[in-house]
C-alpha cells in the first residue's frame, strides 16, 4: 500500500510539472480570443442553413401563427364534440363500455385516471390513482395501449397496465 501511493503521488507531481511546464512556454500574444464576432457567428449560422432573425421579426412572426394556431384549436374542439354528442351515452345499468388505453412515455397515474374517467371506464379518478401510488403499481406502469371495459374493478385495469 505504501508503494501504490508513492507511485501515485509521483504520477500526480509529474502531470502537474508537464501542464506547467507547457503553460510557461505559451505566448500570450498568441492566444486567439475564442468568442467569435457577431458577422462570424452569423456567416457560421448561415452556412449551417440557421436563419437568422431579429427580435421584431420574431414577434411578427410569432402573431402572425398564433391566429392561425387559435382557428385550429377552435375547429379540433368543434370536432371533438360533435363526436361526443354523436357516441351513446352508456349509462345504463348493465351496458358494457369498452376503451382503448393509450399509455404514452411521460404519463403519471393522474393521466392515466383523468383519462380512463372521461372516457366513463371509471368514476373516481382521484380514487383510482391514489390506488395506483398506494399499491404500488404506479412505479411498473408499462408504455402500450390496452383494452379496459367500465366493469374492471381499479385492480385489474392496474394489473392490464402493469401487465
Amino acid at each position: 500500500m505504501k508503494y501504490t501511493l508513492r507511485a501515485f503521488a509521483l504520477g500526480l507531481l509529474t502531470a502537474t510539472a508537464l501542464l506547467a511546464f507547457a503553460y510557461s512556454q505559451q505566448d500570450p500574444s498568441q492566444a486567439k480570443e475564442t468568442a467569435p464576432t457577431k458577422e462570424e457567428a452569423a456567416s457560421l449560422l448561415e452556412e449551417k442553413g440557421y436563419t437568422i432573425l431579429t427580435e421584431n421579426e420574431y414577434t411578427q412572426l410569432t402573431e402572425k401563427a398564433s391566429p392561425e394556431q387559435n382557428a385550429d384549436s377552435d375547429e379540433q374542439q368543434k370536432q371533438e364534440d360533435k363526436e361526443e354528442t354523436s357516441k351513446p351515452t352508456g349509462d345504463e345499468e348493465g351496458s358494457v363500455k369498452a376503451y382503448t388505453l393509450s399509455i404514452e412515455e411521460g404519463m403519471v397515474p393522474e393521466d392515466i385516471s383523468q383519462v380512463l374517467a372521461q372516457n366513463g371506464i371509471i368514476e373516481d379518478a382521484e380514487g383510482f390513482r391514489a390506488y395506483l401510488v398506494d399499491n404500488e403499481f404506479s412505479r411498473y406502469i408499462q408504455i402500450g395501449e390496452y383494452t379496459v371495459v367500465n366493469q374492471m374493478s381499479f385492480q385489474e385495469i392496474a394489473r392490464i397496465i402493469t401487465r
